[in-house]
């Protein structure tokens, strides 16, 4: 496979489009005051999120399969935490704690979304209180997810991208004007 088409690249350029989106959503549904804007806003959030997850496991699978190492932990969010040593080596710097917190409160959400299983719901109590979850469906923590993730592919692309793949950024992606 070519290193020119990273197929997390395009999850995580789609997930900042719908980033902006949930912005635009929100700002109508103040002006509006329409529930239907404020619904959109929310289905735009949870786009954001499930693509920006799905982005950042593609991608640590994918710098694993480019620097032609076999991961020896399963899960995603063990992979991102071993790949400094496993693919740039021992004297590689681990990633920051930050970035560990970044990945967990995402895959929280994304669970949480996705399956809203007894363990999704326990998990995500970790990171929001109960009963608040579609009150935090907003614009703003649509924008913190590509945030926080464009803080999390800088600092696993400074520990392993001289080895595989230069870690992702919302600013050098584009979006389409018909993604408004």
């Amino acid at each position: 496979m070519s290193a020119e088409f990273v197929p997390a690249v395009m999850l995580y350029r789609r997930s900042c489009a719908t980033a902006h989106q949930a912005r635009r959503r929100a700002i109508q549904s103040v002006g509006t005051g329409g529930r239907e804007r404020r619904l959109r806003e929310i289905d735009a959030t949870v786009e954001t999120i499930v693509l920006a997850q799905a982005a950042a496991e593609g991608w640590i699978h994918w710098a694993y399969h480019l620097a032609e190492v076999e991961p020896s932990r399963r899960g995603w969010i063990p992979r991102w935490q071993e790949a400094p040593r496993a693919i740039a080596g021992s004297a590689s710097r681990e990633l920051d704690e930050k970035t560990i917190e970044t990945l967990r409160w995402l895959n929280a959400w994304r669970n949480y979304l996705v399956h809203n299983d007894a363990m999704a719901r326990q998990r995500m109590e970790t990171f929001v209180s109960q009963g608040t979850e579609v009150d935090l469906l907003t614009a703003d923590t649509a924008e913190a997810v590509i945030s926080r993730m464009d803080d999390a592919f800088t600092d696993i692309g400074g520990c392993i991208g001289w080895r595989t793949l230069p870690g992702l950024h919302s600013a050098f992606l584009w979006r389409a004007h018909d993604e408004d």
